[in-house]
C-alpha cells in the first residue's frame, strides 16, 4: 500500500453497525492512523468497541491478509524472519505458562491464526495434540512444510474442523477481524463440552492512553478493552475463567451464565469514557514529544 500521509488507503470500506452489540450509534475518536493516513476510527456508543468507521468487506480483508499484510506492516516478502521466530517463541512460553493450570493431560489444542506456528510447536513438545490455521500463505507454508506442523492455510470461516478441541487459542487475532462475534461463536463449535477459549488482544484503553491515535492502524479493524472483550464472550454464552489484565488483555473463557449485558456494557463505557477526538489527538502529541525528548536526552 502507498503510505503517503494525509491520503486515503486504496482499500476502502463502508460504515457498519457495531460487530458485537449491533448498535449503529458511534462517536468518531480519530480521523488518522499512526501513519497519518486518513483512516477514521469510531467508538460504539453502546459498548465502546472501537472499529474502523469504513469497514472492509470479508473479501477485501481476506485478500489483504493472505497477500499484503506481512509486507505492509513487517516489510517482508518471504516467510518469517529469524528475529520474528525468536520473538514468537519467547511469547509462546509466556502464554503457555498462563494456560498451564487449565490444560488437561495430552490436550487437543487449536491455535486460531497461528502465524508461523511457534505456539503449536511448543504445545506439541509438551505433549499436546496441537494444530492450527493461518490465512497468510507464506507463514502457513513455513509452519507446515519446514516445521512439519498440522496447519491449514485458511481463515476461520473456511477452516475444516475434523475433531473437537479442549482448548482454542487466539493470540492477537481478533482485533484483525470484521466479524469477531461470528468468529467467536464458530470457535465455540470446535470445542468439547467442557472446552476453553483463550483470547489475547491489545487493550486499547491502555494503548490510547499511552499513544493516542499512534496506536491505530489499518491492520486492526476493531479494538477491545477489558470489558468489551468480556462482552464478546457474554454474547456467545461464555464467561471469564481467568483474566490477565496487563498492558494487553487476555481472557480464558468457559461456558456459563454471563453477567447482565447492560452491566458489562456500563463497565466498558466507563473504561473508554475519556477517549474522544480531542483527547486521542492530545495523547498522540504528548507521546510524540516524550519520545523525541528521550531520544535527545540519550545523545
Amino acid at each position: 500500500m502507498k503510505n503517503l500521509p494525509f491520503t486515503k488507503y486504496s482499500l476502502t470500506g463502508s460504515p457498519v453497525a457495531c460487530p458485537i452489540c449491533g448498535s449503529s450509534k458511534r462517536t468518531i475518536i480519530s480521523k488518522f492512523d499512526r501513519r497519518f493516513k486518513i483512516l477514521p476510527h469510531s467508538k460504539c456508543d453502546e459498548c465502546s468497541l472501537l472499529r474502523h468507521e469504513f469497514m472492509l468487506s470479508d473479501e477485501q480483508l481476506s485478500e489483504y491478509y493472505s497477500k499484503s499484510y506481512r509486507n505492509d506492516y513487517q516489510w517482508v516478502n518471504s516467510g518469517p524472519t529469524a528475529k520474528h521466530i525468536k520473538k514468537r517463541a519467547f511469547e509462546a512460553k509466556a502464554r503457555l505458562n498462563k494456560l498451564q493450570p487449565y490444560l488437561k493431560k495430552c490436550p487437543k489444542v487449536l491455535d486460531f491464526g497461528c502465524g508461523s506456528g511457534e505456539f503449536i510447536a511448543l504445545m506439541r513438545d509438551n505433549g499436546a495434540l496441537a494444530s492450527g490455521f493461518e490465512p497468510g500463505n507464506l507463514y502457513a507454508s513455513y509452519a507446515r512444510d519446514q516445521k512439519c506442523l498440522d496447519v491449514q492455510n485458511c481463515g476461520w470461516d473456511n477452516y475444516e474442523c475434523k475433531e473437537k478441541f479442549d482448548f482454542v487459542t487466539a493470540f492477537h487475532v481478533f482485533e484483525h477481524l470484521t466479524h469477531p462475534l461470528k468468529a467467536f461463536k464458530k470457535a465455540i463449535s470446535w470445542l468439547n463440552q467442557d472446552g476453553l477459549i483463550y483470547i489475547e488482544v491489545p487493550n486499547m484503553a491502555n494503548s490510547l492512553k499511552l499513544k493516542g491515535f499512534g496506536s491505530l492502524h489499518m491492520a486492526h479493524t476493531v479494538g477491545f478493552g477489558r470489558y468489551s472483550l468480556e462482552l464478546l464472550g457474554a454474547f456467545s454464552g461464555m464467561v471469564p475463567l481467568e483474566v490477565f489484565d496487563e498492558y494487553d488483555i487476555g481472557i480464558i473463557f468457559k461456558k456459563g451464565q454471563p453477567r447482565p449485558l447492560e452491566e458489562i456494557k456500563k463497565n466498558s463505557l466507563d473504561e473508554f469514557r475519556d477517549f474522544n477526538l480531542k483527547q486521542v489527538n492530545k495523547q498522540f502529541w504528548l507521546y510524540s514529544i516524550r519520545k523525541l525528548y528521550k531520544k535527545r536526552s540519550r545523545r
